[in-house]
């Protein structure tokens, strides 16, 4: 059974953004400054954004003149494809950078309203945990010590889990 190539690209886009998520030093390599981590969601938005345009450019020469060779056609579009691949080029940085600042400050705003809270609660059972394990074994040394019993129960951090 074939998979379906939107599932796959999909997937793709979704593990670039949860990479862009993650703070990664900034290697950046290309003319337009993207990350290293961003480039191959780049250059699926600028295909993505480019070929329906140029596509459509090419239409238009067609019907206006039918017959048209493809050197004629190919001089009659060439300032028309760079004016719109600077345009993608652009339209594709904003949308790949914005994307990614809004992805980064969702990953924020969702780990501090949902990940933080569940941490800090984790950590305070935890110290609440310890101290009371710390209590008790006080408690214990010090019932021992009253009745003159040997105590050889180890401390709590000493212990095996």
């Amino acid at each position: 059974m074939r998979a379906n190539p939107f599932r796959r690209l999909g997937r793709l886009l979704a593990q670039a953004l949860i990479a862009s998520a993650r703070l990664l030093p900034e290697e950046r390599e290309s003319i337009w400054s993207v990350p290293r981590q961003l480039q191959i969601v780049y250059f699926l938005v600028f295909i993505g954004i480019c070929i329906p345009m140029i596509i459509h450019i090419v239409r238009q020469e067609l019907s206006g003149q039918p017959g048209v060779g493809i050197v004629a056609l190919a001089t009659e579009t060439s300032s028309r494809f760079a004016t719109v691949g600077a345009g993608a080029a652009i339209g594709t940085l904003l949308i790949v950078q914005g994307g990614y600042l809004i992805m980064l400050a969702l990953y924020h705003i969702l780990t501090n309203r949902f990940a933080k809270p569940v941490i800090e609660q984790h950590q305070a059972e935890g110290v609440e945990r310890s101290n009371r394990e710390w209590r008790e074994w006080l408690q214990r040394k010090e019932e021992h010590e009253a009745e003159g019993l040997p105590f050889d129960e180890p401390p709590p951090d000493q212990r095996q889990s």
